[in-house]
């Protein structure tokens, strides 16, 4: 697979995973208000959070890695370690509300990264 497919493969699936990750956090709070036993499923647990870090620290990782080696742009790679560590901050150091805030916060940010990764795949003209 060549790299530039691969940098596409992996901004894809950073992008789904953020996505996936905000709309957990802003569905979970009315899911529990609605349906309390919910609250024992799988996806509201700390493990699914972890789970999640552990697929979005490799594909973030990797298409921020390529996308800055191709086009040169620092500011992608700081969004990408910003939103990140807000990711990584959110799961591991904080709990109630500031997880979610934190968590959305880089989830957010990652999602600028990868869009400005792809704003300048469309303005080089990249292969994918």
């Amino acid at each position: 697979m060549s790299q530039l497919r691969l940098q596409r493969l992996t901004d894809y699936a950073s992008i789904s995973l953020a996505g996936i990750c905000a709309v957990h956090c802003f569905l979970t709070p009315v899911a529990l208000i609605l349906f309390p036993v919910m609250g024992s499923a799988f996806l509201f647990r700390e493990l699914f959070h972890e789970l999640m870090l552990l697929l979005v620290i490799p594909s973030s990782s990797v298409a921020i890695f390529l996308g800055c080696r191709r086009h040169k742009d620092v500011y992608v790679a700081f969004l990408g370690v910003c939103g990140l560590c807000l990711l990584v901050a959110g799961v591991f150091g904080a709990e109630g509300y500031r997880e979610t805030a934190l968590t959305l916060a880089g989830a957010f940010v990652m999602l600028f990264g990868h869009a400005r990764n792809f704003w300048f795949c469309n303005r080089d003209g990249c292969r994918h």
